[in-house]
């Protein structure tokens, strides 16, 4: 079940359900490596503890995964904004390059730059994809990416020319286009 919702999350949001099917997988292999460790006499009452510690640890991720996708809101964005909001900061963090300055507001992390740069990179996806299907019209899909690689030069992302931080960007946009557009 919990599987199948992030699967779900995944149609809008990728970098969060990336980082949400890791927790799953970490949850899983915790597990079986404690009941690989257990003999035949402690099977009992370890076999239920076992049980309930991967029980806990899967309702944690979905109550994490319940809060970041009602975060949007904290945020100032619409849910699919922050769908690219996620992935502009998860870049800079992987990529370790300054972008904005994060501050904490309500709990949740907000940069400003990259607030206004996933609105930004929302609204060209909404004005390409409102004259045509993309995804079946190959002009269209190369102007989409031009005007998405134009945005995020103009607006400094990264500070650095790299091909991998737009190609990672132009993933989730398709992702986006093709599982809501």
């Amino acid at each position: 079940m919990l599987r199948k919702q992030i699967k779900d999350y995944s149609k809008t949001n990728q970098m969060a359900a990336k980082r949400f099917q890791e927790m799953l997988e970490e949850t899983i292999r915790q597990y079986h490596e404690r009941r690989k460790r257990l003999i035949a006499e402690e099977a009992g009452a370890a076999q239920e503890e076992i049980i309930r510690n991967a029980t806990e640890q899967a309702l944690r991720i979905l109550r994490e995964m319940n809060a970041d996708r009602d975060s949007f809101r904290k945020i100032g964005l619409t849910f699919e904004e922050k769908a690219f909001y996620d992935i502009l900061i998860a870049l800079r963090d992987q990529y370790n390059f300054e972008y904005g300055e994060d501050k904490t507001v309500g709990g949740v992390t907000v940069n400003e730059r990259c607030k206004s740069l996933a609105k930004k990179i929302k609204e060209i996806i909404d004005t390409n994809s409102s004259f045509a299907d993309w995804l079946n019209n190959q002009i269209i899909r190369d102007q989409l990416k031009f005007d998405i690689k134009a945005c995020l030069i103009k607006n400094g992302y990264p500070p650095q020319y790299s091909p991998e931080v737009f190609r990672k960007v132009m993933e989730q946009v398709e992702n986006f286009e093709e599982n809501n557009g």
